[in-house]
């Protein structure tokens, strides 16, 4: 029993000391796969969750300089509306952070893509950052929420235009 207790605790002591351990605070980041160096053209889009609609707030593009300094660039024509529903252009394999929130109920981002469905929740209150890498090929691949938030849930979508 003793060798048991002291392997956990000398796991959890490597884990932490090494970085690895996902935390309430700390670990959401490094729980969702995000890197600790985001690639060069890296696009930020921060999403607000609201009942019954995904609102693109801004975004940015991570650029590093020659002298490797990161620089955030404002990127407008990113984010577009077609008939409502909130349509973000990004090319072929591009490297994309959307950092999710709400303030509200609970939600979940849930993106179709071509190697799998992707699914992240978003807590009220809590920032939750999903990273991944456009799809290949061009199209539209639809996220929408996938948790039940009331009765406009179904009205709640949009796209990934990749093109």
């Amino acid at each position: 029993m003793l060798i048991i207790v002291a392997f956990f605790v000398g796991w959890s002591y490597t884990t932490i000391m090494s970085g690895s351990a996902a935390t309430y605070r700390t670990g959401l980041p490094l729980a969702s796969g995000l890197p600790t160096k985001l690639p060069n053209g890296t696009v930020i889009i921060y999403m607000l969750a609201v009942q019954w609609s995904w609102i693109p707030q801004n975004a940015t593009e991570i650029i590093y300089t020659p002298n490797g300094t990161m620089e955030n660039i404002s990127v407008n024509n990113i984010i577009t509306y077609v008939n409502g529903f909130p349509y973000i252009k990004v090319y072929p394999n591009q490297p994309v952070e959307m950092v999710l929130y709400s303030n509200n109920v609970v939600h979940a981002f849930y993106l179709r893509l071509p190697h799998g469905p992707q699914n992240w929740n978003i807590v009220p209150g809590i920032n939750s950052y999903a990273f991944f890498y456009a799809p290949p090929s061009p199209g539209n691949y639809t996220f929408h929420c996938a948790e039940y938030c009331g009765i406009g849930h179904s009205y709640m979508y949009g796209y990934l235009w990749v093109m």
